[in-house]
C-alpha cells in the first residue's frame, strides 16, 4: 500500500500533504452524487480539461451513474510556471454539442480565466447549458467571475501539486494533493 509522504520535494521546492487521498474520495463521491440527483433521466456530456482533469475525471465519471458521452478539451495558462501567465489556450476539437447539456470537468479554478474562456467558446456550439464541476476552487485569486455549480473544496490561495494538478508537469500521479511550503 502507497504510504503519502509528509513532504515532497520538486525543482527545490519543498510541497506538504495538503489533501490526503482518504478526503479526496469523499469530495468525489458527493460531487458523483449531486450530479446522479441534478441529471437525473438526461444524458449530459462531459467536457474534461486536461491535462489537470484526468485523474479527477477518471474518479468521478465511475461514480457518476448516468448515460453519458465523454469528450476532452486542452486548456491551460499556466505553462511551466506557478502563477497563471494570464493567456489563455484553448485546442477544441469538433464537438457534437449543439442541444447538449455540457459539464465541464475541471481540476482547479484559479483566476477564473481559463473556465471563463472555454465557457464563451463553447456557447459558440449552442449546448443546451453548461455548467462546471471542479475539484478545488481558489475564490482568492478570481480575476473574473464564474459560476461554477459543483466545487469540491474552497482553498487558500496557495499553489498545489498532485492528483492531476503539476508543477512544470511534475506531480500530477501524487494520489494526495501537496501545497507550497509555506
Amino acid at each position: 500500500m502507497f504510504t503519502q509522504p509528509p513532504m515532497l520535494w520538486y525543482n527545490q521546492k519543498k510541497f506538504e500533504l495538503f489533501i490526503p487521498k482518504s478526503q479526496i474520495n469523499l469530495i468525489v463521491e458527493e460531487l458523483a452524487c449531486r450530479i446522479n440527483k441534478d441529471y437525473q433521466g438526461k444524458k449530459p456530456v462531459f467536457l474534461l480539461v486536461l491535462k489537470g482533469s484526468i485523474f479527477f475525471a477518471s474518479d468521478l465519471l465511475r461514480k457518476v451513474s448516468l448515460d453519458c458521452v465523454v469528450e476532452t478539451v486542452s486548456a491551460n495558462s499556466y505553462g511551466a510556471y506557478m502563477k497563471s501567465s494570464g493567456e489563455v489556450n484553448l485546442i477544441l476539437t469538433k464537438l457534437d454539442i449543439t442541444g447538449k447539456e455540457v459539464i465541464i470537468v475541471e481540476d482547479i479554478i484559479d483566476t477564473g480565466l481559463t473556465i471563463s474562456k472555454l465557457i464563451e467558446n463553447l456557447k459558440l456550439f449552442n449546448p443546451e447549458s453548461v455548467e462546471v464541476v471542479a475539484l478545488l476552487s481558489k475564490p482568492g485569486m478570481r480575476k473574473v467571475k464564474v459560476n461554477v455549480k459543483y466545487i469540491g473544496k474552497e482553498i487558500p490561495s496557495r499553489f498545489v501539486i498532485g492528483y492531476g494538478l503539476d508543477y512544470s508537469e511534475h506531480g500530477r500521479n501524487l494520489p494526495s494533493i501537496y501545497a507550497l511550503s509555506e
